[in-house]
C-alpha cells in the first residue's frame, strides 16, 4: 500500500516539500519566544566624504592573533589587544607577540588605568583589570542590583580613577547579540565603577545596543555609540546640560564598534561591519524579524566586512573618515588608537593589528 501510494509522482513531490515544512515549522516554534520585536524605522546612511586610505595600513606584528578586538598601549609602546581564543597578547617594540594574560572570558575592549593596570570588559565576566605581571582581578560581576554584567564591550577611565563602560544587553548573551538589531529594543545601558566605594551605578539606562564609549577632553560628557542604530550620541556628566543626551553623528555608513579619545579633542570610531540590508528592509517588520530570530543560530544574519576608520572633535564636525574598500587587507576595524604620527587599527576579520601613518593622506591631493 504504501510503496504504490509512493510510486504516485504527485507524492515524490509533496513529500519532501512536505518534511521540510515540517521540520521548518517545528525549528520556528522552537525559538519563537526568543524575541519581541518592535517596529523601527531605518534611516538611511550619508556618505562622510571617505578617503581610500586605509588601503597603505602596515601590519605591527607577526604572525596572526585570532580576531584582535580591543587595542591598548603601555608606556613602553607595546600594544596590547584581546582574542576570540580568550588570551589577551602584547606587541613588542620589535613586533613579536606574546601571550600577556589567559582570561577567564573572551576580552573586548581595554585600556590602562592611571596605575598601569590593564582594565577590559570580560565578556561573560564582568569588569577586571590585570597588573603588570597579566594577573586576572574581578573589579565588578554585577551592578548595584546584584544582576549579573556578563556582556560587557567598551570603557574609558577618568581622571578620578571611575570606569565609564557599556552593556551591550541585558537580555542576550555576546554570541546572541545580533538578535539586538532584530528585538529592536533599548537592553543595553551605560554603568560606572567607582573604585574609592567599590561600587556600580547605572549611568544611562534604556540604551540601544551600547558598544564604544569615550570621555571627553574635559570629561564634561562622554559620546557613546549605538551599534543597530548606526549613530553616536552625547550625554552630559556636568555642566548646565548634566543628565541631557542628544545626538552627535546619525545616519552612520555601518556599525559603531570601540571609541577612544585622544585626550585633545578628537574621537576615533571604529565601524566594523557595514549596514545588512535584509535587516534593514525588515525592521517595520516585527513578525518576519520574529521569525528570524526564531531559526537557529547557523541562520543568523552574518555581519559584514567594514574597514572605517571615523575621526570626529568635540563639536561633532567629522575629521577624518578613512576607509579600505578596494583590497580587504584591513578586515573589520573594532578599535582605533591614535599613536605616535599615524593610527593603530584592530582588524578582526584579518587577525592583524595595524598601523596607518598621517602622512598617508598627502598622496591623496
Amino acid at each position: 500500500m504504501i510503496r504504490s501510494l509512493y510510486r504516485s509522482p504527485i507524492l515524490r513531490i509533496l513529500a519532501p516539500v512536505l518534511l521540510f515544512t515540517t521540520i521548518f515549522s517545528i525549528l520556528i516554534l522552537a525559538g519563537w519566544n526568543k524575541t519581541d520585536p518592535d517596529f523601527y524605522s531605518v534611516d538611511s546612511s550619508i556618505s562622510q566624504g571617505e578617503d581610500n586610505a586605509l588601503f597603505f595600513s602596515e601590519s605591527v606584528h607577526e604572525g596572526k592573533i585570532s580576531e584582535p578586538f580591543g587595542l591598548a598601549v603601555d608606556s613602553k609602546g607595546r600594544i596590547y589587544t584581546g582574542s576570540t581564543d580568550g588570551n589577551i597578547y602584547r606587541i613588542r617594540t620589535d613586533g613579536k607577540q606574546e601571550v600577556f594574560a589567559k582570561t577567564s572570558g573572551r576580552p573586548l575592549g581595554l585600556i590602562f588605568d592611571g596605575k598601569g593596570n590593564l582594565v577590559v570588559c570580560l565578556s561573560g565576566i564582568g569588569l577586571v583589570f590585570y597588573d603588570s605581571k597579566g594577573d586576572e582581578n574581578v573589579l565588578a560581576r554585577t551592578d548595584e542590583n546584584g544582576n549579573e554584567l556578563r556582556n560587557l564591550y567598551g570603557l574609558d577611565i577618568s581622571s578620578d580613577g571611575t570606569v565609564y563602560f557599556t552593556e551591550l544587553s541585558r537580555k542576550f548573551s555576546y554570541s546572541d547579540s545580533y538578535l539586538e538589531e532584530l528585538e529592536s529594543k533599548p537592553n543595553g545601558r551605560i554603568l560606572s565603577y567607582h573604585p574609592m566605594t567599590q561600587s556600580v551605578k547605572t549611568v544611562l539606562d534604556e540604551v540601544y545596543a551600547p558598544t564604544g564609549i569615550a570621555l571627553s577632553a574635559k570629561e564634561d560628557f562622554l559620546v557613546f555609540a549605538e551599534k543597530y542604530r548606526h549613530r553616536i550620541s552625547r550625554f552630559w556628566l556636568r555642566g548646565k546640560k548634566t543628565g541631557k543626551e542628544q545626538f552627535f553623528i546619525t545616519h552612520l555608513p555601518g556599525s559603531p564598534a570601540l571609541i577612544r579619545s585622544d585626550k585633545v579633542g578628537t574621537f576615533w570610531i571604529a565601524l566594523s561591519s557595514p549596514r545588512h540590508l535584509l535587516i534593514d528592509k525588515i525592521q517595520h517588520k516585527p513578525e518576519w524579524k520574529k521569525v528570524l530570530a526564531a531559526l537557529p543560530k547557523i541562520y543568523r544574519p552574518k555581519e559584514g566586512t567594514l574597514s572605517y576608520a571615523l575621526g570626529m572633535n568635540e563639536q561633532g564636525d567629522v575629521t577624518f573618515a578613512l576607509t579600505d574598500a578596494t583590497s580587504g587587507r584591513v578586515g573589520s576595524t573594532t578599535a582605533i588608537v591614535e599613536f605616535g604620527k599615524g593610527l593603530l587599527l584592530s582588524g578582526n576579520s584579518s587577525d592583524k593589528i595595524w598601523k596607518w601613518k598621517f602622512e598617508t593622506l598627502e598622496s591623496f591631493f
